[in-house]
């Protein structure tokens, strides 16, 4: 594959090449990731069973509050999972999430069961994040060069023993995934929301383009570029991907422990669950069994799939709501 510029023909690497290099699981085993077996999948899979959801909106707009409150939990988690990866922001992302169900609930009287729901659902809830109003991690990054400069000066010359490196693997893997995240400010949200679902969670580009109202080869085609641009920028500027370059995970931790960052730096992204993204990421895309993108999406799945119990006490509240009761007739 020719990287951005072309300058440079690399070798064809597949997935299974990626996940059996010794080098990459060395480093996995280093800041303390594991192989995760897959427990479910995510809504927008091939293969997830909409049945469930066609029954539940059934039932909520018949006025069931159980089937009100289902719907949300259904999706929320993956919902949340998305609005993180395009805000950075743990509080930011919750506070997109929960707008969500209101605007499914308050909508779900002009939902046909002729369509998909979650089409119409993620329809909604991306549309949201890309017209919502910038968010303070938005502010603060603006593009590749801006961030290039940022990993080139800040903390170039820390330091930490392996042993500091052993001790502190989770505060490193924490600083490794806010970075990569970091990376992803640098595309506009379109751009973001489409590496987001194609590459990320490896939604179909049937599927997305359905969500994004494009035509799959529109969608195909901005993902090339959105990865392009992306995977670029890690080549020059990330150690993890080409050791010639300076930066180092470890040395940007030690001069936030020293600054006495780390905590709030990292808080969210130190997980409490068992998933990565890879674990429920759902297809197998082809593709990447003829591209060289293994090594550079590894950094984007193994990163945690976090719980945020949104969903709890959520549909309670939004039944409080005049225009949500006057709706659905709750009296």
């Amino acid at each position: 594959m020719m990287i951005a510029s072309g300058r440079n023909k690399r070798r064809i690497t597949t997935r299974a090449n990626i996940v059996s290099n010794p080098r990459t699981q060395q480093l996995n085993l280093a800041l303390g990731y594991r192989t995760v077996v897959k427990l479910f999948m995510h809504p927008l899979a091939d293969d997830y069973d909409e049945g469930k959801d066609r029954a539940l909106v059934s039932e909520a707009c018949a006025g069931s509050t159980q089937a009100m409150e289902a719907l949300a939990r259904a999706h929320q988690r993956f919902i949340y999972n998305i609005a993180l990866r395009m805000v950075r922001d743990a509080h930011d992302a919750a506070d997109l999430t929960q707008e969500i169900p209101l605007k499914m609930l308050t909508n779900l009287s002009k939902f046909e069961n002729k369509s998909s729901f979650r089409t119409w659902l993620y329809r909604i809830a991306v549309n949201h994040f890309i017209s919502a109003t910038r968010r303070k991690p938005e502010t603060e990054v603006y593009s590749f060069g801006e961030l290039g400069e940022f990993i080139d000066k800040v903390h170039a010359e820390e330091e930490m023993s392996p042993e500091e490196q052993l001790a502190r693997r989770a505060e490193i893997r924490a600083i490794r995934d806010l970075c990569m995240t970091g990376t992803l400010l640098c595309l506009d949200r379109q751009q973001r929301i489409i590496f987001i679902l194609g590459s990320i969670f490896n939604v179909s580009s049937t599927i997305a383009a359905d969500i994004l109202e494009i035509s799959p080869a529109n969608f195909r085609k901005q993902l090339s570029r959105a990865k392009a641009d992306l995977f670029q920028f890690m080549e020059d500027k990330c150690g993890l991907m080409n050791p010639n370059n300076s930066c180092r995970c470890y040395k940007k931790t030690k001069g936030f422990i020293r600054e006495g960052k780390v905590d709030a730096l990292t808080r969210q992204f130190i997980p409490e669950v068992t998933e990565t993204i890879d674990s429920v990421a759902g297809r197998k895309n082809e593709e990447l069994d003829v591209l060289m993108e293994g090594k550079y999406l590894s950094l984007f799945r193994s990163q945690p799939y976090h719980e945020e119990d949104i969903a709890e006490n959520l549909v309670k509240k939004l039944l409080v709501d005049e225009d949500v009761r006057k709706l659905f007739q709750l009296s």
